[in-house]
């Protein structure tokens, strides 16, 4: 993922923006997202069919220090005080997470997830948890098409414009729209693993115990769903770190993907009265303390951020120095000294 976030960095270092290449054309994000989604699939299957999840979690969190510092070795992320400590507070929220946030639950035959599905509290928590993702994936849309046209300067100053401006800059606006992408991402993820539990499990009793549950148009649905699912979480996930950095982004996806499986399970599955209180309470106090080191790291004083804002400005009067040169060269000798004079 470092990769494809330096990919991300060196094409939007390119201008004009339409000399930007598609991610498809770009050696670099093509091996690295090639090699990203293999080492998933292989993992996924190995370390979920065979490890218990007091194994799975330190190995979460422990990915989650190696996204680190590949951060500072690929992408050259500072890895100042703020960072060390702001990674360690998301690996302690990550483990708390991931220990105390999965509730194990038995096979199920295409009966059981007529029923499941089926249940009034578990249409409304879905369709709840779906209007809020497709309202945040179009914001976010939005907002993200708002950031390039500015960008790009082909959209003249509106007073929605001007309201953004007033409160991010255009660089926030673009970690924001990471962000929002990682999480949401994070909510897909979720969704489709609960439909591969359900259509894996339905296919397991069909081959291995033969009991045909293939014969039933919910087995497909969701298989379907399962793939459409899984190429909507790598699609966002890619737009994630296309807009934001990879310290900040791959955490909190990761917490909101734990957090969204534990409570589809517990409406989905019926769990309340599996789960112990004090869990849950770990669950989101491993929550904070990964929101906390996500901010930690993604803090800057003000002085660092006035002198950000200065070099911006002494880069853009460099800019303009050299193209006045430009122009006056080109002017004459007469011209040039009427133009001296009035600047």
């Amino acid at each position: 993922m470092a990769f494809q976030r330096k990919s991300h960095i060196l094409n939007d270092a390119v201008y004009p923006v339409e000399a930007r290449k598609h991610s498809l054309k770009r050696p670099m994000w093509v091996i690295s997202f090639a090699a990203f989604l293999t080492a998933n699939i292989i993992g996924s299957i190995f370390s979920i069919g065979y490890l218990p999840i007091v194994i799975l979690a330190p190995i979460g969190a422990m990915g989650l220090v190696f996204n680190a510092i590949a951060a500072k070795i690929v992408l050259g992320d500072p890895f100042k005080r703020n960072t060390v400590i702001g990674t360690l507070l998301i690996i302690i929220g990550a483990l708390l997470v991931g220990l105390f946030g999965v509730i194990p639950e038995p096979d199920h035959d295409i009966d059981d997830l007529i029923r499941l599905y089926k249940k009034p509290a578990f249409i409304a928590y879905f369709s709840i948890l779906e209007f809020v993702i497709i309202t945040g994936l179009l914001t976010t849309h939005y907002f993200e098409r708002m950031y390039y046209l500015m960008e790009s300067a082909a959209m003249p100053p509106t007073n929605m414009g001007k309201l953004i401006g007033k409160w991010v800059t255009m660089e926030d606006l673009k970690k924001y729209c990471g962000i929002s992408y990682g999480i949401l991402s994070g909510n897909i993820s979720s969704q489709s693993i609960l439909f591969a539990k359900s259509g894996l499990e339905l296919i397991i009793l069909s081959v291995v115990f033969d009991k045909n549950q293939l014969q039933y148009a919910l087995t497909w649905i969701l298989l379907v769903m399962m793939v459409l699912t899984a190429i909507l979480q790598l699609y966002y996930l890619n737009k994630g770190l296309q807009l934001c950095d990879t310290v900040i982004m791959i955490p909190l996806s990761s917490c909101t993907f734990n957090v969204s499986c534990l409570f589809n399970g517990l409406v989905y599955y019926d769990q309340w009265n599996r789960i112990i209180w004090w869990h849950l309470l770990l669950v989101m106090f491993g929550v904070a303390v990964t929101i906390c080191g996500v901010l930690l790291i993604s803090w800057k004083p003000s002085a660092k951020l006035i002198e950000e804002e200065i070099d911006v400005m002494n880069s853009v009067m460099d800019d303009s120095d050299d193209t006045l040169s430009e122009h006056t060269s080109l002017l004459g000798p007469h011209v040039k000294k009427q133009v001296s004079y009035h600047t």
